[in-house]
């Protein structure tokens, strides 16, 4: 892989969102330069980089911009704090293993923004490429870029004798990797009885297809995606690792002996104490209560991250199947409406339904305390 990964150009055709309020991961353009130049200008920064030089002037980014960053070799994002350049994060390829690398501007600092900023990164990554692994590392003195790369998941691999140019001198630096297994035993997932759910990859791509376009998907709620043929799934998985959980997160239903997909559920912010469930499955795995098994175990885990007061969900008025999955896991009806529905080709009646926390758990309570519940 070495000097031979690129990156499609459409990756950052849209921000990546992160686990903080107002930090994001943005396409870098030529108005980045000034405040690029005046954060790397700062020694503080820039001695703990090692390409960059000391003084840092505009005429260097804009060189920067038009070349390293434009290449195809290179996913290199601004990191935005309430919509201003703070920064940047990058996965670089040009010249060996992908590899991570990152900086802030001082009054960005102590707040916790370039952890949130690089774990956004790192999970897209990983989630919309086929990168096996990526490499990073850290001067010996910088503790804080040690920690950074120590919460994403990094291993130490070696002491690397190298220099920093701002420094002018030599600087050990310890040198760190991050194995695609590693990071996919740590990312979100959830368990039941008889399903593994998890965070979706292009690895799920050509079985996401496969379902869709082989079985249909009869049992959805409206909050669906449209997935016709291969090329939507990577749009879908694409588009998912751009969000952000927990107010945002999707999931892969996969059955736990065959590791068979099945399905799909997840959900999504609709407003500060509320969330939309939405779910698919295949055709051949209705009639068995896979739906109501994962939706139920889907809301606990929604309400537990997010600590909303209630989740909606709605479905057409003619899928009597996913209405009584919902009715299964404490939904209540909520009235009848319009909207855009997979396969209606436009405004379809739905049913609305909502379920509050406390009943939620209350029904869970009351189920777990029921005879033969175990």
């Amino acid at each position: 892989m070495s000097g031979a990964f690129t990156f499609a150009p459409d990756l950052l055709s849209e921000d990546c969102l992160t686990a903080l309020p107002g930090v994001r991961l943005s396409r870098l353009s030529a108005a980045d330069a000034g405040p690029m130049a005046a954060g790397l200008n700062d020694l503080d920064v820039a001695r703990n980089l090692i390409a960059v030089p000391h003084p840092y002037g505009e005429e260097d980014a804009a060189v920067f911009l038009k070349g390293p960053a434009a290449s195809p070799e290179m996913l290199c994002a601004a990191l935005k704090v309430d919509g201003a350049f703070a920064g940047c994060v990058a996965i670089d390829a040009t010249s060996g293993p992908p590899e991570l690398g990152y900086w802030l501007a001082k009054p960005h600092w102590g707040r916790g923004v370039m952890s949130a900023a690089a774990r956004a990164l790192v999970d897209f990554a990983f989630a919309a490429t086929d990168l096996d692994r990526i490499v990073s590392g850290h001067f010996v003195d910088n503790a804080a870029s040690a920690a950074v790369l120590k919460k994403l998941g990094f291993k130490p691999s070696g002491l690397i004798e190298t220099r920093s140019r701002a420094r002018a001198e030599p600087v050990r630096l310890v040198a760190m990797t991050l194995e695609r297994e590693t990071w996919a035993a740590a990312r979100s997932s959830i368990a039941t009885a008889r399903l593994v759910m998890r965070t979706p990859t292009l690895g799920d791509v050509d079985d996401m297809a496969a379902l869709a376009t082989e079985a249909g998907l009869p049992l959805t709620t409206a909050a669906t995606p449209e997935i016709r043929r291969r090329d939507d799934a990577r749009s879908f998985v694409t588009a998912e690792a751009r969000r952000s959980y927990p107010d945002e997160a999707s999931f892969c239903m996969r059955l736990r002996e065959s590791g068979g997909l099945v399905g799909g559920i997840g959900w999504r912010r609709t407003s500060p104490d509320e969330l939309e469930l939405g779910y698919w499955l295949g055709a051949d795995h209705r009639g068995v209560g896979l739906a109501a098994e994962a939706a139920r175990a889907a809301l606990d885990a929604a309400f537990e991250a997010t600590g909303v007061a209630s989740i909606k969900a709605c479905c057409r008025v003619t899928n009597s199947a996913s209405r009584g999955v919902l009715e299964r896991c404490g939904f209540q009806w909520a009235g009848a409406g319009h909207m855009r529905a997979q396969g209606s080709g436009g405004p379809a009646p739905v049913d609305r339904f909502r379920v509050d926390r406390d009943v939620f758990y209350s029904l869970k309570a009351w189920g777990a305390a029921a005879p033969g519940a175990a």
